[in-house]
Formats: C-alpha cells, sequence, structure tokens
C-alpha cells in the first residue's frame, strides 16, 4: 500500500500455525495532501477467533434445536397416520370376514398412505435447492390439478371452487411436479381455512416491468378469517402452524420450491372487509 497507494478492503487472516485462530485484517492509508503516495498506514489487527467460536456454536445450537422439533414433529404426524391402521391390525384376524370392518380398513389404510406420502414428498421438496427438470406446460389445467390433489387431503365436503384465468394461455417452465406441489400446498391451507364451508377463489396475471422481465402473479383466496398481521409474518417458517395438526410444513415447502424457481410467496392478512390471500408470483421465460 505505501509502495502503489492502492487501498485494500478488510480481509480475513488465518495463521498458518494456528489454524484455528482467526484475524480481521483492516489497512487504512495516511496520506499528505502535497504527496500522490501515503506516508503511513494504521494496521488494525481484530482477534475474531472467540467472537467465530460462539457463532459456530450458535448455529450449531440452532441446528440441535431445529433437528430437534423436526424430530418432535415427525414422530407426531407419522405416530398419527399409525394409530388407525395398528387398531386394524389387531382387529385383523377377529373381524376380517365382517363388510364394515373391510371398508373401515380400506379408508384407514388410504388415509395412512396419503399422509405418509405427503410428509415424504415435503421432506424431499425441501431437500432440494435446484431444480431437477425443466419443461414448459400451462398454468391452468396444472392449478385445476393441484386443487384435485389438494382435496385429496381436505377430509370435508367439496369445496366451492373458482379460477379466474389470464386471456391468453400461462406458459410456465419448471420442475412441473414440484410446482403443482406447491400449489397443492397452499391450496390445501385454503380448504383448511374453513373446513365447513370453504371456498377457494383463484386469480392470474401477468405483468411486465419494462425491462424484458414478465412475471405471472397467482393469487389464492380463501373465506376463512385469514393470518394476523404477526402470524403472516412467521408464516412461511418452518413448524409454524395456527392448528392442532399438521406439521405446519405446507407453505414452508411451496415457498421453498417458489423460491427454487426464482419466484416470490407474499401473504396477506384481511383488510378492509377483504379475505386474506397468499400471492405466488413466478417469472416468466420471455420469447
Amino acid at each position: 500500500m505505501l509502495k502503489t497507494g492502492t487501498g485494500l478492503a478488510p480481509f480475513r487472516y488465518e495463521p498458518t500455525d494456528a489454524p484455528n485462530s482467526a484475524y480481521q485484517v483492516t489497512i487504512v492509508p495516511f496520506q499528505r495532501n502535497e504527496s500522490a503516495l501515503p506516508n503511513s498506514v494504521l494496521l488494525v489487527v481484530e482477534d475474531r477467533t472467540q467472537a467465530e467460536q460462539l457463532q459456530h456454536l450458535e448455529i450449531e445450537a440452532a441446528n440441535l434445536r431445529l433437528v430437534k422439533n423436526m424430530a418432535d414433529r415427525l414422530a407426531h404426524e407419522i405416530g398419527n397416520a399409525l394409530v388407525p391402521l395398528s387398531t386394524h391390525q389387531q382387529l385383523l384376524a377377529d373381524k376380517f370376514r365382517e363388510p364394515e370392518f373391510r371398508a373401515s380398513l380400506d379408508i384407514a389404510l388410504a388415509d395412512g398412505v396419503k399422509r405418509v406420502s405427503r410428509l415424504i414428498n415435503q421432506m424431499r421438496f425441501l431437500a432440494r435447492d435446484t431444480v431437477l427438470s425443466k419443461e414448459a406446460f400451462p398454468l391452468g389445467p396444472l392449478i385445476d390439478e393441484a386443487y384435485e390433489e389438494a382435496q385429496k387431503h381436505q377430509p370435508a365436503k367439496v369445496a366451492k371452487f373458482t379460477q379466474e384465468a389470464s386471456n391468453q394461455p400461462i406458459i410456465l417452465e419448471g420442475d412441473r411436479a414440484a410446482l403443482k406441489h406447491a400449489l397443492a400446498e397452499v391450496i390445501l391451507n385454503a380448504l383448511q381455512a374453513n373446513p365447513a364451508d370453504a371456498e377457494v377463489e383463484i386469480r392470474t396475471e401477468t405483468e411486465s416491468n419494462g425491462n424484458g422481465h414478465n412475471w405471472v402473479h397467482v393469487e389464492i383466496r380463501d373465506n376463512g378469517v385469514g393470518f394476523a398481521p404477526e402470524a403472516a409474518k412467521k408464516a412461511l417458517e418452518p413448524f409454524f402452524t395456527t392448528r392442532n395438526v399438521g406439521l405446519g410444513l405446507g407453505l414452508t415447502v411451496a415457498h421453498k420450491i417458489i423460491e427454487t424457481h426464482h419466484g416470490k410467496v407474499a401473504i396477506s392478512s384481511p383488510h378492509n372487509g377483504t379475505h386474506g390471500s397468499v400471492r405466488i408470483s413466478l417469472p416468466l421465460e420471455t420469447a
């Protein structure tokens, strides 16, 4: 720096003879008005070893808490799926010939498979950081399929479903199965907002920001009470739920999938008599 006058950004230094030590180094030049080059520098070396060790410990502790929370929730959810199966297994030898028992067993098996399959898919999509496959497909049929998938996990009676689509077909590019799962999770959340008399309304619109970047916005509304402002801020966090059932991972998984596709998820609370909504924004490929 004294020879060239070129400044240096602060940098991290690890001594070769002390690999567990870390220092933050800052060099500030001092220059007289009549001199083209600095005639002295201030060298500041800050020992960051203890601070970084504490940071690592905090991260490890947070990860352990997350693993513990996940283990507790997974055990609870899998246990709930196994209870009816275990009950029917105990009665299988004595009651298998009874038509009512076989019908009940069929329902228990189907319900158990659905719950565990959804759980497996949630874990699979949470573990992905990239788009595994990319194909072009229309958005409208994907939304219809996602609604049908969500209904499989909704025990209440059939809901009222409306979709207001754009005048022109909207073509997305990405992992179709992943995006279908993301939409299904958000729609399921909407169905569960008012199970007794559910209504789900989905609106899609496109937007161009004038810089060659086009977006499609998918807004999913329900007729429930919606998220309170504080709950809306936490709704995308893992294991956050306002209900007594489920893992609280549905919106987290949807958010992860949308972010992997370089999109965004926004949750709005009820305002001025309107219901809350979840808004999914995805980039569109330009021609």
